[in-house]
């Protein structure tokens, strides 16, 4: 990609802040860390993951073995924060979901929860017919959660529309995502009758580019690697499943990534994405005050 010309896919979120001298968050917005931003920053000397290091930033969860590859039927147990404690947090999903086990680890911490991991690499936690052996390790980890983790939280978070398996075929878009929202639904309602709170991660906007590979060559013009924050993002199922279960609570980042109208590549010097559907985890973990607020009472 050239430094000199905005990438074709970039070419309309350039064109929002070619000539702008302040963005405004929306309301409710605002980023992370210790103050606010109300711009889009323009360029960097240096940012934190640095670019070559950024597919690896993935957190303390997936670097001790915890999520569990697509291929692979093992159901471990990983726990963190304080291990004694009497309020337990799960994180369940995929690695949507996993994405903000750096900020879920900042909030347990503080809070003195146990906080244990529960999650596999492309299985959706919503109760659908899916390939891999999704559906035993999902069912046999709901079955672990109710009869041994006996949470008081569930954290959930699945952000693709999964190709949906029903009658031996493989469904397409339209009718997967309703499949998913129904058996979100499902899962969802199962979690709640163990008697803990629910809260849903929606899938943040993906962006459009390898986000890194464009910072690493316009460092200069950050502007070039921000993209629309209308991105049409796979996850409208989670966002409709949670409103229709009682007690669930949606959690939406995409007020501490994006402006307006559009969502920078890089906010206060940090990488926001490793790769076009992740956080890289040093900017999760800014986004603890945040999740802190907005996840339920314990």
């Amino acid at each position: 990609m050239s430094a000199g010309r905005p990438p074709g896919a970039l070419a309309a979120g350039a064109a929002l802040v070619a000539g702008a001298t302040v963005l405004l968050l929306s309301p409710g917005g605002g980023t992370q860390g210790a103050r606010a931003a109300e711009e889009l920053q323009r360029s960097a000397t240096s940012i934190t993951p640095p670019v070559e290091q950024a597919g690896r930033d993935r957190g303390k969860l997936f670097h001790r073995g915890c999520m569990v590859a697509q291929t692979e039927m093992r159901y471990p147990r990983c726990v963190f924060g304080k291990r004694r404690s009497r309020k337990t947090v799960v994180l369940l999903g995929d690695s949507q979901a996993m994405q903000h086990f750096p900020a879920l680890l900042r909030v347990a911490r503080r809070n003195g929860w146990r906080l244990i991991g529960r999650i596999r690499a492309g299985c959706p936690p919503a109760a659908v017919h899916f390939a891999f052996r999704c559906d035993r390790w999902r069912k046999e980890t709901l079955r672990r959660i109710e009869r041994y983790d006996k949470p008081d939280l569930v954290v959930t978070g699945s952000g693709v529309i999964y190709g949906v398996v029903e009658g031996g075929r493989r469904l397409g878009t339209k009718a997967s995502k309703r499949l998913l929202r129904k058996g979100y639904l499902r899962t969802l309602r199962r979690l709640r009758r163990t008697g803990a709170r629910v809260a849903v991660l929606k899938s943040q906007p993906w962006a459009p580019i390898d986000v890194k590979d464009c910072v690493e060559r316009s460092m200069r013009r950050l502007r070039r690697c921000a993209f629309a924050r209308g991105q049409p993002t796979n996850a409208a199922f989670d966002r409709r499943a949670a409103k229709l279960v009682r007690g669930a609570r949606l959690l939406d980042p995409t007020p501490r990534l994006c402006l307006t109208r559009i969502c920078p590549a890089v906010i206060d010097d940090v990488l926001v994405y490793r790769d076009p559907k992740h956080l890289t985890a040093t900017y999760a973990r800014t986004l603890a005050d945040w999740m802190e607020r907005k996840l339920p009472k314990l």
